[in-house]
């Protein structure tokens, strides 16, 4: 729909309506960065709008603007005029020429015989022609060459100022003087007998007429055909037009100097357009960039463009209507009657209908806080005076309010039960039943002081009541049955502040979102934005299409930020599992009002019969038409227009796009070309390969990535623009971000690989280290220890039994029979134990081994040592091929070995004795197993007993050596005694381990 659908409506329907009350504007001035002086407009096929300008050419798609550079490098200059046809864009410039770009973006090569001087106009015949006025006369183009119009085609001038071809094929042509015409098929033009001498711009009306502006004159010339040849003129009263712009009904826009947009709607007498006390003006106290217009155009969605020397604007018709209401009213109450009405009641009591018949004005003493429509009783409206009912034209009160309250916010919420009876929720005193004449107050739902009332009630389709508290807390009443609602259903959204009750789902709205009652559980709808969802009053279903109810309903959220569009589409896939939820917004016209003091009356939002939609904002009550929203005629397409890496300029015409290296920071930009409301233009991106969701980015047209890894990656964009409709992707961008030559697979493996047996060697190289000290201290050890046993045996024992001789020799001179010589001889006996004790010891020291000789052999031989009848079966053995062990490792097993076989023997009482050698690869172990009557518990845990060295140098040896010692004693089972030491440190030489498993195999 054009503007004049709207204006020429309202504008004149009321002397107080003015051009500036119904449309909304948008204007882009030098200060912003965009080009200013904009001398022409023109809409290409694709959609996008092209400026021309002071500058040069532009591209604009409604929120960015491309500068139009030519592939030869050739500068355009001034751009004075634009033209499209079918064969692409044609650009007239101020300094003489024309240029052809094509569908594809690229300018063509210039045609020869174009007269020079500046491009006045240009324009398309119905033989597709192209017709240009320029400084230095009339030419037209027959698609090779220009040819140039003078006096044989009856043009008799030497300069051309406008050129128009109207619907019917006339050609119109102005000169500094003179206008002409062409009729469809003549050969020679005609003048019309009207003079002009700065003809700005010629344009036809759909009816036909034409209109001609002329720059240095105060009136505008309306010129209607007679016949083939004959036309009448008028000259209408106006300032001096630049531009002039018809719509489809005829309305007429005149771009003026120094008086900004000036209108004139169908059916208006064309008499004079001034002197109307600005209603019918559009100008710089309006807001528009500037009073001194230069270009205008209409697109094909209806929006007025206009180009100023300061800048250009936009002109549409608003989506939401304001409704003109007494001033100072407040907050108003909204809803619909059965009838179809919208009823309204505000803080000045006045209760006002609007209907087909026109309006009903009733007042009451007192501020209307709550307005329900019920089956019952009509219109019920309730405030501190308490509740009135309209029915028949007629206004009458219910009842008085059982307790007194403040003026401001008597009456919370009304809802009407199946029998009738009336439900009232009184500010700060609770919910009342209004039945059989009389007050009924309903006992508290919760011991909370914050939930002493619900804020709002609804009834569903069953006719079960809802009340909704603060915090979390929902009520639900049916046939004296109640329900408590609240977190452990799922209830997660603050103060329950709006209820929509659909066949199969209720919806709740409040503080902190959107949910709805499935299952028996509330489930919170996944919102993309906290934001615009907190604080919802108002939600309304409307049918996805007009009167079918069965292409789903969309959901209108009407919240503090402003009036939300959730698609009936986008719900479902969101309660599916899907993924961000795409809506369309009003959210800088539906604001709500943010007064802390006053009680905001509920719903804020209601839908009449008529399919309009009506909101109660911070300025004041507004509809809208939610099948006739402001959009484009065809859908958006969104692009990926720039790839920056590191702030450098990539090239992305090739795909997939491959980068050099993996960047720190990444950002592409993308739009939607949507010229109408590019502002409600909403976009999601999603990064496959980075993302696992789709990213919701609101307005904003770009995308920041930083420090990705290398890999495939893949770009995606959609947008949902403001009818609703959801944009699916139309392109993406492939990106390759490359490995570095560290970050190779190949080169990790390697670099695995050289770790791996740098590891090794070092493991190997610490172990060899560490055998060597072992030994060498197992040596020093062994060493010392036969040191000590040498010195022992050559001395002390030496000199004892060099004493005993003598003394031997002293007994045998005396007496038989003397005292001194038998007390001699005992001493002697003592002095041979002695001498055993010491050899016991230096054997305990140096071992009675041979220096090669084999443990198993070794231990056959103890029973000869053990000093006591040896009675018990003893077995030994040998698992494995024995290895040389080191000397001091054998010597510490065989003496904890001997420890063990004598103890058994001596204290253990044991009857059978196994002793077993385990040689393998990775350790040498020494088991001794007996079945005697074990170890005492408490000794076992001390290590022996006090004043007995036995398992206390078990223990000390085997630490020497660093070997594992493990006892364990019982009863019943007798005891087991296991020594074990890594191979590594057990024997002489290495031991290959796959070498050892053959062995034993074998």
């Amino acid at each position: 729909m054009l503007l004049s659908l709207l204006l020429g409506c309202l504008i004149y329907s009321s002397g107080a309506a003015s051009i500036s009350d119904e449309i909304d504007h948008r204007r882009w001035i030098g200060s912003d960065e965009v080009p200013n002086s904009v001398l022409a407009f023109e809409q290409t096929a694709d959609g996008y709008l092209w400026l021309g300008t002071q500058d040069s050419l532009y591209r604009f798609d409604g929120f960015d603007f491309e500068k139009f550079v030519p592939t030869n490098g050739e500068p355009l200059g001034a751009v004075s005029t634009l033209l499209t046809t079918t064969e692409g864009l044609w650009v007239g410039l101020r300094e003489g020429g024309v240029r052809l770009i094509d569908v594809n973006g690229v300018i063509q090569p210039v045609d020869p015989g174009l007269p020079g001087g500046v491009v006045f106009g240009l324009a398309e015949d119905q033989q597709g022609q192209i017709w240009v006025a320029t400084n230095d006369g009339l030419a037209r183009h027959d698609g090779t060459n220009w040819h140039q119009v003078g006096k044989k085609e009856g043009f008799n001038e030497h300069h051309a100022q406008a050129v128009h071809v109207d619907a019917d094929g006339y050609v119109w042509a102005a000169s500094e003087e003179v206008i002409y015409m062409l009729p469809p098929g003549a050969s020679m033009f005609i003048e019309i007998g009207v003079k002009s001498q700065s003809v700005s711009k010629i344009v036809s009306s759909p009816r036909g007429d034409i209109w001609i502006t002329d720059r240095a004159r105060d009136h505008i010339t309306h010129l209607k055909k007679t016949g083939y040849a004959d036309v009448k003129f008028e000259e209408i009263e106006a300032s001096r037009a630049t531009s002039i712009v018809i719509d489809t009904k005829g309305d007429i826009w005149l771009g003026t100097l120094a008086s900004g947009v000036q209108y004139m709607p169908v059916g208006e007498s064309p008499r004079s357009i001034q002197n109307r006390d600005g209603v019918n003006k559009y100008a710089i106290r309006d807001g528009l960039s500037s009073d001194n217009v230069l270009s205008q155009f209409i697109d094909r969605d209806g929006s007025l463009w206009v180009g100023t020397d300061e800048g250009f604007d936009r002109l549409t018709r608003k989506t939401l209507t304001p409704l003109v209401l007494p001033g100072g009213a407040g907050g108003h109450a909204l809803v619909v009657s059965d009838t179809g009405s919208l009823w309204i009641g505000n803080d000045n009591g006045q209760l006002r209908g609007l209907g087909d018949s026109g309006q009903s004005i009733y007042e009451l003493d007192m501020p209307i806080t709550t307005l329900i429509n019920s089956h019952e009783y009509g219109l019920l409206a309730g405030g501190h005076r308490g509740i009135f009912s309209l029915a028949d034209d007629e206004l009458e009160r219910i009842a008085a309010l059982p307790v007194e309250s403040a003026h401001e916010s008597a009456v919370r919420a009304i809802v009407v039960g199946k029998d009738g009876d009336i439900w009232v929720s009184i500010n700060r005193a609770g919910l009342f039943v209004w039945a059989e004449q009389k007050w009924r107050r309903l006992e508290p739902v919760s011991d909370s002081r914050r939930q002493v009332m619900p804020v709002t009630a609804s009834r569903d389709l069953t006719g079960k009541l809802w009340f909704g508290y603060r915090d979390n807390l929902l009520v639900s009443y049916d046939e004296q049955k109640i329900f408590h609602w609240s977190e452990q259903q799922g209830l997660n959204i603050g103060h329950v502040t709006a209820m929509l009750h659909l066949p199969g789902r209720t919806w709740v709205g409040g503080q902190n979102g959107l949910a709805y009652l499935k299952n028996g559980r509330f489930h919170s709808l996944e919102l993309p934005a906290a934001g615009p969802f907190q604080n919802i009053y108002g939600l309304v279903a409307v049918p996805t299409e007009k009167d079918n109810k069965e292409s789903g309903m969309d959901i209108w959220v009407h919240s503090r930020g402003g009036i939300y569009k959730l698609p009936a589409a986008e719900i479902e896939r969101i309660i599916a599992g899907g993924d961000t939820l795409m809506y369309s917004s009003h959210d800088h016209i539906g604001q709500l009002p943010m007064d802390l003091y006053k009680v905001m009356p509920l719903p804020t939002a209601v839908f009449t019969q008529e399919g309009i939609l009506w909101f109660s904002t911070g300025n004041g009550v507004v509809s809208v038409d939610p099948y006739q929203l402001r959009g484009m005629a065809r859908p958006p397409v969104v692009k990926i227009k720039s790839l920056a890496v590191d702030g450098v300029n990539i090239d992305i015409s090739s795909a997939p796009v491959r980068l050099p290296v993996a960047p720190d920071k990444l950002v592409i930009k993308y739009s939607a070309l949507n010229l109408a409301a590019p502002e409600a233009m909403r976009f999601q991106f999603r990064l496959n390969g980075h993302d696992s969701e789709w990213v919701d980015a609101g307005r904003l047209r770009q995308a920041h990535f930083t420090r990705l890894r290398p890999g495939n990656y893949e770009f995606q964009v959609r947008a949902l623009g403001d009818n609703g409709h959801l944009h699916l992707p139309e392109a993406d961008l492939d990106l390759i971000i490359p490995q570095i030559f560290y970050q190779r697979p190949e080169f990790l493996l390697l670099s695995l690989l050289a770790i791996l047996v740098l590891v090794i060697w070092a493991s190997r190289a610490y172990t060899q280290r560490e055998k060597t000290i072992l030994r060498t201290r197992l040596e020093e050890r062994f060493q010392e220890r036969e040191r000590i046993a040498r010195e022992l045996h050559d001395t002390l024992l030496q000199s004892v039994q060099g004493m005993m001789l003598s003394f031997q020799a002293i007994a045998n001179n005396l007496p038989l029979e003397s005292r001194a010589r038998s007390s001699m001889e005992k001493a002697m006996n003592r002095a041979e134990q002695v001498i055993a004790e010491g050899r016991d010891r230096i054997t305990g020291l140096r071992g009675q081994m041979a220096p090669n000789e084999d443990l198993a052999i070794a231990f056959q031989a103890l029973k000869l040592e053990a000093g006591v009848p040896f009675s018990a079966i003893y077995q030994v053995s040998n698992k494995g091929e024995p290895l040389a062990l080191r000397n001091e490792v054998r010597d510490v097993f065989y003496q904890v070995g001997r420890e063990a076989v004598f103890n058994a023997i001596r204290h253990a009482e044991a009857t059978q004795i196994k002793v077993s050698f385990i040689y393998s690869a990775r350790t040498f172990e020494m088991l001794v197993d007996d079945d005697g009557v074990g170890i005492d518990p408490l000794y076992q845990r001390i290590h022996g007993k006090p004043k007995h060295g036995g398992l206390r140098g078990m223990y000390e040896r085997a630490s020497r050596i660093d070997a594992n010692l493990m006892i364990v004693s019982d009863p019943d089972n007798g005891t087991r005694i296991q020594l074990s030491l890594p191979s590594l440190v057990a024997y002489e030489n290495e031991v290959d381990e796959k070498q050892s498993r053959s062995k034993r195999a074998g």
